[in-house]
């Protein structure tokens, strides 16, 4: 057997009994284990701080040096939080998601499928998106296929698309996603895509502003819109408090789309931006979102 394959299927082994473990305590159990997490990374090893610290003195300039480290503290229990709450997934049922993450005006995703046969869903890296995954599909009734860039750990990814794929989800990897999803559109339903991730450097970008920032997107989820001649929807997720989740999905553009490129993007960006100032501690800032500049010959 060669090296990698061993290594690959140790791997799986023991991402599988982390999550067997720590799947089956009870989510009070689970954010005690957040809580001790928080005060050995963040107040004794200050791991990734200054990263987050330095990431919200960036799009919040003006913002005084206590609360930026206020929030940075918020911020870091919460993306902790995130991830016990992605180990009890495994564990959680339908009715206990609906419980918890509450789809307030569904039957606008519903309707627009309705009409338009295939929609293109973009949400964020805010609260908990694995969560938002499961529930939208265990609700929706409907085809949900979900984008998706796989983990350099492949024991980690394959146990996470085993997660993402709980109710139904098809699940594809952005690398040659094209025939995949054109073959999905065919039948309809909703492309799903974390869209506030930041492009390789060599992947064809858009350019926003992203909290007073200039940001690169992924022109993805554009030209699929423009494919499909389908609607697009953003997906607000909001922390109402810890284990509870409340989601309204807003109609950014319906077909036909305008001819001038960017057009949609700049509309998620918008709302997005807006998403985040309303509660910065529910956004993910512990990675280097702006880790390049853009050139001086974009518009």
């Amino acid at each position: 057997m060669p090296v990698s394959e061993t290594k690959d299927s140790g791997g799986e082994r023991r991402a599988g009994l982390l999550i067997a473990v720590f799947s089956r305590l009870p989510l009070r159990a689970l954010y005690a284990i957040s809580t001790l997490l928080f005060q050995l990374l963040f107040r004794v090893a200050r791991f990734q701080r200054a990263l987050l610290t330095d990431n919200l003195r960036r799009a919040f300039p003006g913002e005084s040096e206590a609360s930026i480290q206020q929030l940075a503290a918020d911020s870091y229990r919460n993306a902790l939080d995130f991830l016990v709450e992605t180990l009890k997934a495994w564990r959680l049922g339908s009715g206990e998601l609906e419980r918890r993450v509450q789809l307030e005006n569904l039957p606008l995703l519903q309707t627009l499928l309705q009409k338009h046969r295939t929609v293109v869903a973009l949400t964020a890296h805010c609260g908990n998106w694995e969560w938002l995954q499961l529930a939208c599909a265990a609700r929706l009734h409907a085809p949900l296929a979900a984008v998706y860039q796989p983990l350099n750990h492949r024991g980690l990814d394959t146990r996470l698309r085993q997660l993402r794929a709980r109710f139904g989800t098809r699940l594809i990897a952005s690398e040659n996603a094209l025939a995949e999803l054109i073959d999905f559109a065919r039948h309809g339903g909703v492309i799903a895509l974390n869209a506030d991730q930041g492009p390789r450097p060599e992947d064809d970008k858009h350019w926003a502003r992203l909290l007073g920032l200039d940001t690169a997107f992924y022109t993805g989820p554009e030209k699929l819109a423009r494919l499909f001649q389908a609607p697009v929807v953003f997906v607000a997720m909001r922390r109402v408090c810890r284990g509870h989740y409340r989601v309204r999905f807003h109609n950014l553009a319906t077909p036909p789309h305008p001819c001038e490129p960017g057009t949609v993007l700049n509309a998620y960006v918008d709302a997005l931006d807006a998403h985040i100032r309303a509660a910065p501690e529910d956004w993910f800032w512990l990675y280097k979102r702006w880790k390049y500049q853009r050139p001086l010959y974009t518009d």
